[in-house]
């Protein structure tokens, strides 16, 4: 059997009262009685029916609402780990410039160092070398002197 809507019975008792005869002058109306029973039936069946809907919708909607809840929290949590991700990435990329920057600031000065360190050994070199030089020039100018004297000559 085929319940019917609750709103449906209501609205048909409250039309049976409305379309009942009135008394004059006591301000009461005639209503079917066996009509007005069986609608008050009808309402009594229904109302289980009606209150096991609400109490499916009722529990929907929480579950619903669980559902939506616990789905808000997952992508909140995964918001998070991203933007954690993103900061740890940056905070990564941030170091790796700080080091690169350190290296870079280490070589030039040990390019620093190794220029002063090869300019100071060639300047020794080149000290040593004039040494050199100026002794060998001193041996030719004694050699030349030396036989200057012995031929007697000028040698330019």
């Amino acid at each position: 059997m085929n319940r019917m809507n609750l709103i449906i019975l209501l609205d048909r008792l409250d039309q049976l009262i409305d379309s009942a005869p009135e008394i004059p002058l006591t301000g009461k109306a005639l209503i079917d009685a066996e009509a007005a029973l069986e609608l008050v039936d009808k309402i009594r069946n229904a109302i289980p029916e009606e209150v096991k809907r609400a109490e499916w919708l009722a529990s929907e909607k929480d579950r619903m609402l669980a559902e939506s809840q616990e789905e808000a929290e997952r992508m909140i949590r995964e918001a998070e780990a991203y933007v954690a991700k993103m900061v740890s990435e940056s905070e990564l990329v941030r170091k790796a410039k700080e080091e690169a920057l350190r290296i870079l600031e280490e070589a030039e000065n040990k390019a620093r160092e190794t220029q002063v360190g090869a300019d100071q050994y060639a300047d020794s070199v080149l000290a040593k070398l004039e040494e050199h030089l100026d002794r060998v020039q001193k041996v030719v100018r004694r050699g030349r002197e030396e036989l200057q004297r012995t031929t007697g000559q000028s040698v330019q």
